[in-house]
């Protein structure tokens, strides 16, 4: 499953690769579409909290809010998915079997550790077809 996520996340990043700072800030016209740098951002911003902040118990290192704000900075992106990835390969390394069935506490108490590793696989999954989606319509404008 870890590696899974962590392919899935890469799949958005890279959607980024080779692109011009227009291409990265275009949005869609689709209502509540959104460009491949808050895609980008946010994929990643959502991985740390699902691993990281809901089943490790760390800080957040963004807010939600900021990743939908995001300016054309795909480097500052690319370096905390650096430092995200490895912290999920560690959490996810280091996470005993048995631990996979406990409830999760606070807001994601509805879930076990296992529902959340895979409700942030379906979350990346679905964020990489859009990222590629998107970059394939931005690729085509220019």
């Amino acid at each position: 499953m870890r590696d899974r996520l962590v392919r899935e996340v890469d799949r958005v990043i890279g959607a980024t690769d080779g692109l011009s700072s227009e291409q990265l800030a275009w949005t869609p016209v689709a209502n509540g579409a959104n460009s491949l740098l808050v895609l980008a951002a946010h994929t990643v911003g959502a991985a740390e909290r699902h691993i990281l902040v809901n089943i490790a118990g760390k800080k957040p290192s963004g807010t939600r809010d900021e990743e939908f704000a995001a300016k054309a900075d795909i480097a500052a992106v690319r370096a905390r998915w650096d430092a995200v990835k490895r912290g999920i390969v560690d959490v996810l390394n280091d996470l005993p079997p048995g631990r996979l069935d406990d409830d999760l506490a606070g807001p994601a108490s509805t879930r076990s550790v296992h529902s959340m590793i895979v409700h942030a696989i379906a979350h990346a999954s679905e964020h990489a077809g859009q990222a590629e989606l998107t970059r394939d319509i931005a690729k085509q404008r220019s």
